[in-house]
């Protein structure tokens, strides 16, 4: 992995992480494009540079959560109760799709959960109490846990369940991107402790290229968040979908031919 793929790989995380277009996705079209192999540890490493940038940019929130607001903080427990038994169920079918070439048909697929949340919303009912909002975090849960199949994105698929569930698209956004928080953060201490007990040309990577990787995606990071998050509250996440379902297919035909 030389240097300069290792910059560009943290920069397209950056630019993707927060828009729901998968950033997984998107780093292995440009490590495809680039001619490196796909490497586990540089992924974690600009995934985390990204999480660091958004818990800089939600830090209000995250307190909020964690000190003041004891029942929202039980409704992100509730919602990541899928993950757990999603994780081991989907596994086999997780290391199959990893081929490359099923990559474009999951983006597309992203489009299609983008423009079904575009699309429908169930009525909701003025006010409801704890139990009606403990039912949406555990749907939400378990329609994001279709996002560990690469491809298929974690925020488009929070967001778009929580908008056909009645949500307003500010309060789905915020859900979708606060949750994520401990989601990456608990997928990438996971994942490194593998990766500790393994070896093999997906773990042989410089120390210089996993902090240049790093480095770049929390920088840019920082930068784009805000503007990200920002636009995303707007509503119109059509371009989104449009973007997946063009970029899908133009990886399908390139990994398939």
């Amino acid at each position: 992995m030389s240097f300069l793929s290792s910059c560009i790989l943290g920069l397209v995380q950056a630019l993707t992480e927060f828009l729901p277009v998968s950033s997984s996705a998107h780093l292995k079209i440009a490590q495809a494009v680039l001619g490196e192999q796909s490497n586990l540890l540089l992924d974690l490493s600009c995934h985390l540079g990204t999480l660091f940038a958004l818990m800089i940019f939600l830090r209000k929130e995250i307190w909020d959560v964690l000190v003041k607001q004891p029942g929202k903080l039980l409704l992100f427990f509730i919602a990541m109760l899928p993950l757990f038994p999603f994780y081991f169920l989907l596994k086999p079918l997780r290391e199959y799709i990893s081929d490359p070439r099923f990559l474009g048909f999951c983006l597309m697929g992203t489009g299609g959960i983008l423009l079904a949340g575009q699309s429908f919303s169930m009525a909701r009912s003025g006010k409801r109490g704890f139990a009606g909002k403990a039912k949406d975090a555990l749907m939400i849960g378990t329609l994001q846990s279709i996002a560990l199949i690469p491809g298929i994105s974690r925020s488009a698929s929070t967001i778009s369940c929580a908008r056909v569930l009645g949500w307003n698209v500010k309060e789905a956004v915020r859900f979708s991107f606060l949750r994520s928080v401990p989601t990456v953060l608990g997928g990438n201490l996971w994942e490194f402790m593998k990766a500790s007990k393994h070896s093999g040309t997906e773990f042989e990577i410089p120390i210089a290229a996993l902090t240049c990787g790093f480095i770049v995606s929390f920088s840019i990071g920082t930068l784009v968040v805000g503007k990200a998050i920002g636009w995303l509250e707007k509503g119109n996440l059509r371009p989104c979908a449009w973007y997946c379902l063009a970029v899908g297919s133009v990886t399908a035909i390139y990994f398939n031919l």
